[in-house]
């Protein structure tokens, strides 16, 4: 939203001599004595012609709306020496958002598909592509790849798109023109506008029910204001070693304020509800860009700080052995881990959420 700032013309100097805004922003200069005066844009007494309000003394105000960032210095015409000022226009530091969310596990039959949840939140509809990613791991040294990825997406209990293999689907265009088309035919895509507070669930499971390490991903595609990426998850059967549960967020967009995110990985909640093999006792840790553990969890009760703002945030797992954190992120890209405690295997539920 659009401010005026007030500067005053005095006897012999401006107050502020320095003011700074956001483009859009409007400075108004009032004459506050008798003594004659200018507000001129330019720098060492020599005009640049981008504003001037002429000679003038009270009562008088003069107003210029600066609609790009940059550095704008003004002097007084009668005094060119003792009377300047300078404008400041910066551009405003965008709020982040979890942006995109990747989960990489290996992908079994039944209860153990790779399923991705996520929740819009705000006004508008929240345009993503999802993606199920298998045969390219193998560029990565990723052994054990799923072969042939396959991708629906419910709301509910209601299927709204499938697709195995993306060039054959009726997004293929849409999705080509995305820039986040798999690198692979044999993988997954489906583009869909989530509808805020709904949810969503992403189900990769392999072809004619076969297994193999694979990923599901959320990239968000507006990156608009009035709506983001409130809530994402991933479950999985966490195994050990290079097939525990390994979740990438980004937040962003780079330039943007730090964000507060709330992490939790669930197994026993899961047997609360029915499904079969939850994981015992998870543990989880973020991880930076440098590979840095910036904090991690086995049971989240046991830090008193981090169990106030988990219950603060409405968010307290329900069993003790569950394990979730707190933190503060820059925008860039980090990595959640999910084990289990003494190498124990399991279903289990990494969720990521944005909080205030």
């Amino acid at each position: 939203m659009a401010v005026t700032v007030q500067v005053e013309v005095g006897h012999d100097q401006f107050v502020p001599y320095g003011v700074t805004i956001h483009p859009g922003d409007t400075v108004q200069w009032t004459w506050t004595t008798d003594h004659f005066s200018s507000v001129t844009s330019g720098l060492d007494a020599v005009p640049n012609g981008l504003f001037d309000s002429g000679i003038r003394l009270r009562p008088y105000t003069f107003s210029y709306t600066f609609q790009s960032a940059g550095k704008f210095d003004y002097f007084c015409q009668v005094d060119p020496i003792n009377m300047i000022g300078v404008v400041e226009v910066v551009a405003p530091t965008a709020p982040s958002t979890l942006g995109n969310i990747s989960t990489r596990l290996r992908v079994q039959s039944g209860d153990n598909a790779l399923i991705g949840g996520m929740i819009a939140t705000g006004t508008g509809g929240k345009r993503v592509i999802i993606r199920a990613v298998g045969p390219s791991l193998t560029g990565f040294g990723i052994p054990g790849v799923l072969a042939n990825p396959t991708l629906d997406l419910f709301q509910g209990a209601t299927l709204l798109f499938s697709n195995d293999d993306w060039q054959n689907s009726p997004q293929q265009a849409e999705i080509a023109a995305s820039g986040f088309a798999p690198s692979d035919p044999a993988e997954s895509a489906i583009i869909w506008t989530l509808t805020p507070g709904q949810g969503y669930t992403a189900i990769v499971r392999g072809a004619n029910g076969t297994a193999g390490v694979g990923v599901v991903e959320v990239y968000d595609l507006d990156h608009l204001p009035d709506s983001k990426l409130g809530n994402i998850s991933t479950r999985g059967f966490v195994d050990v070693d290079s097939n525990v549960m390994i979740a990438g967020l980004i937040a962003g967009p780079s330039n943007g304020t730090s964000l507060n995110v709330l992490m939790r990985a669930l197994g026993p909640t899961l047997g609360d509800f029915g499904v079969p093999n939850a994981l015992a006792n998870p543990t989880l840790e973020l991880v930076n860009a440098s590979g840095t553990v910036i904090r991690s969890n086995d049971n989240w009760k046991d830090n008193p700080q981090q169990r106030a703002q988990i219950e603060a945030a409405g968010l307290a797992p329900t069993h003790d052995e569950e394990a979730a954190l707190v933190e503060t992120v820059a925008p860039g890209a980090y990595t959640a881990i999910v084990r289990g405690s003494g190498r124990t295997t399991g279903v289990a539920l990494v969720e990521a959420y944005n909080i205030p």
